[in-house]
């Protein structure tokens, strides 16, 4: 990397942002989505670097406390597209994992993107898909597409964090990619950016979708990118050594895989998933410029989330999935740049979700809604005529990936609630416990807002018909604190 361009990501200087004219009646899209980004990467002082989406976030609002529907890929996209939750989509765990009958997005539901179509709107999609199993997208409203999500480098002899596990292929954990020649251009941006410069000589209104299967592990970010990083300065997670007293079980059982690596293991890998975020900003940068070249920039609707997140050594584990219901995997970044409407706010009181999005879009481009959305628009946030008393509460659920370990989250307000029926239940106070450190499930002090979380929990599935729980009378199966008949108001 150029010095100059080394400059601008230490620094992070750019041109003052402007004032925007109203949104227009005919807003473009541009939607950015990478996988296994967690929103602290992406928080406002973060060690990580990503000066562009730093810059599109002084230009719009970033949420501090959205989630996602599901820890793991497929559940989550199909979220994002449908606007309703897992228990009602039907994709419970990852597109290649299940056979076609036992994980389906359900026909009976709308996505958004046809939406935009019936609107006179060019379509297309770029990049990671994981929402369905036929991979038709044309079925799904993207009259172009392509589903080359990742890029491919040679890595190089040093750097490698490799994870031995007994009976296991050993797990490449992190590498170091060789751009000796000039880092290659990403599939998915490059798709995007020559469909932008189609659609907009076309002069038709477009939605551009963008998704990358980075910085998902292994962490092989182009050298380039690792190099901006000191690896002696990286931070550890404050609770790497975590002894994961009061949690489930299996909690045990998967960091225990991970017990070999010493300092320089953990510092290597964050570093190498830093930088990957880095080059993904860079390839943001590259997208953005096309839509400031063909003076689009301040007539498009700019998104940019995860799916989920990643634990990054948080609790001493790594990636995600069974059991990990922390905020390194369920909160997720969102950033959304409105002309108009947004002008560089840090959200720290609004809790939103995946479903939120596809709503959020339909109703800023005055298309119609989706009839059975479970989510709602962020636009009365966005133009802050909000009541706060709503945008208190968030929702999440698991479903097991392969092993049947079902979860449901409840936020409000700074209370936390995991209801995991074949492991431990857990209570946190995110304003007091950031980390998730202190297991409060079993403090009588807490009881009182142990049920009004309880009450939540099973309003939310009684309204979105999640009724495998909350028709759970059986015997065997009365394992939360408080049941589903105290709801009966």
């Amino acid at each position: 990397m150029d010095e100059a361009r080394l400059w601008r990501y230490r620094m992070g200087r750019f041109p003052p942002v402007l004032e925007y004219p109203a949104m227009p009646s005919r807003p473009n899209v541009l939607f950015l989505m990478t996988d296994h980004t967690n929103a602290a990467a992406l928080a406002a002082g973060s060690p990580c670097l990503t000066p562009n989406l730093d810059r599109l976030a002084a230009e719009g609002r970033r949420f501090a406390h959205c989630y996602t529907t599901n820890a793991i890929c497929s559940p989550a996209r199909a979220s994002l597209m449908t606007g309703t939750y897992p228990s009602t989509h039907g994709m419970w765990d990852c597109t290649h994992t299940q056979r076609a009958e036992w994980v389906n997005v359900a026909s009976h539901l709308d996505h958004w993107a046809p939406r935009f179509v019936a609107a006179g709107y060019r379509t297309g999609y770029f990049g990671k898909w994981h929402v369905e199993q036929t991979k038709r997208l044309a079925d799904f409203g993207w009259q172009e597409s392509h589903q080359q999500g990742t890029r491919k480098l040679d890595r190089l002899p040093e750097g490698r964090v490799t994870v031995p596990t007994p009976g296991y292929k050993d797990y490449p954990l992190a590498a170091v990619g060789d751009d000796s020649a000039g880092h290659p251009a990403h599939p998915a941006f490059e798709g995007g950016i020559d469909f932008l410069r189609r659609a907009t000589a076309s002069g038709e209104p477009f939605c551009c979708f963008v998704s990358t299967t980075e910085p998902h592990d292994p962490y092989i970010p182009p050298k380039s990118f690792l190099d901006l990083y000191d690896l002696d300065r990286i931070p550890l997670s404050p609770t790497l050594k975590d002894e994961l007293h009061g949690k489930p079980e299996v909690l045990r059982r998967m960091q225990a895989v991970w017990r070999g690596m010493d300092a320089a293991d953990w510092r290597r890998m964050t570093a190498s998933y830093w930088a990957v975020i880095s080059y993904l900003d860079y390839e943001v940068g590259r997208i953005l410029a096309v839509l400031r070249e063909a003076g689009v920039y301040d007539n498009t609707i700019i998104v940019f989330t995860s799916d989920h997140g990643d634990m990054l050594g948080a609790h001493g584990l790594v990636a995600k999935g069974v059991g990990t219901a922390y905020e390194e995997v369920y909160n997720i970044p969102l950033i959304l740049r409105v002309p108009g409407l947004t002008s560089g706010t840090e959200d720290a009181a609004t809790r939103t979700s995946l479903v939120d999005v596809g709503p959020t879009l339909l109703d800023l481009a005055g298309l119609d809604p989706l009839p059975k959305a479970q989510g709602r628009s962020l636009r009365p946030v966005l133009e802050n005529r909000q009541n706060p008393a709503e945008w208190l509460d968030a929702y999440a659920e698991f479903f097991g990936q392969r092993f049947v370990y079902t979860q449901r989250l409840v936020w409000h307000d700074q209370w936390k609630y995991v209801f995991s029926p074949g492991g431990i239940d857990e209570l946190y106070n995110l304003a007091d416990d950031p980390t998730e450190t202190t297991n409060r499930i079993d403090d009588p002090a807490h009881r009182p807002v142990l049920e009004d979380m309880c009450r939540r929990m099973w309003r939310r599935m009684r309204d979105i018909g999640d009724e495998s729980l909350s028709n759970s009378q059986y015997a065997t199966l009365r394992t939360a604190p408080l049941g589903p008949e105290s709801i009966a108001d």
